[in-house]
């Protein structure tokens, strides 16, 4: 189904996310170097943190980038629900795929998982720091709060990206 002129919107360009998850991918692998070159002390380990880091970036860079950019892709729809169609023409835009409608979904809960997946390394540090048996993850805190913050987030921006999709002409 497409508009009166036919236009469809492809959406925003997916260079960046990969561009992200590039550098995520990147950045894991001088972690990988890293920490083989690393000679922990008698009784340490080596420090997993920043690997985790990376590696969340390298998984989960591309949903965050895509989120945020539907998120500013459906903001700049918002206000042309009171006349779909003629909303729509009036301001020159074509109509949007329902996948594009729908994607801010699949890509938030893949970042909220991600997040999550940090916050419980982190609080693995926490124990492993309480129980004085070194896991590389040490203190713990950093990662329990970044994830926690990104899995938040990632969840206001889906709240937010749905909100502004039901107030455009395209709808959910």
């Amino acid at each position: 189904m497409t508009s009166e002129d036919g236009r469809r919107e492809r959406g925003p360009s997916l260079l960046w996310p990969w561009a992200v998850t590039g550098v995520g991918v990147a950045l894991m692998a001088l972690e990988v170097i890293r920490l083989v070159q690393t000679e922990p002390a008698a009784g340490d380990a080596r420090p997993m943190s920043g690997l985790v880091l990376a590696s969340a970036l390298a998984l989960g860079g591309f949903s965050l980038t895509r989120l945020l950019q539907l998120m500013r892709f459906a903001a700049s729809r918002r206000g042309t629900a009171n006349s779909a169609a003629a909303g729509r023409a009036a301001r020159g835009l074509p109509e949007v795929p329902w996948q594009l409608t729908d994607a801010h979904a699949m890509h938030a809960v893949w970042v909220i998982g991600v997040g999550a997946s940090v916050a419980l390394m982190g609080v693995l540090g926490l124990w492993s720091a309480l129980d004085g048996r070194p896991s590389g993850l040490e203190p713990g805190w950093p990662l329990l709060v970044l994830g926690a913050v990104v899995a938040g987030l990632a969840r206001a921006a889906w709240w937010r990206t749905t909100a502004m999709w039901k107030d455009s002409a395209d709808g959910l």
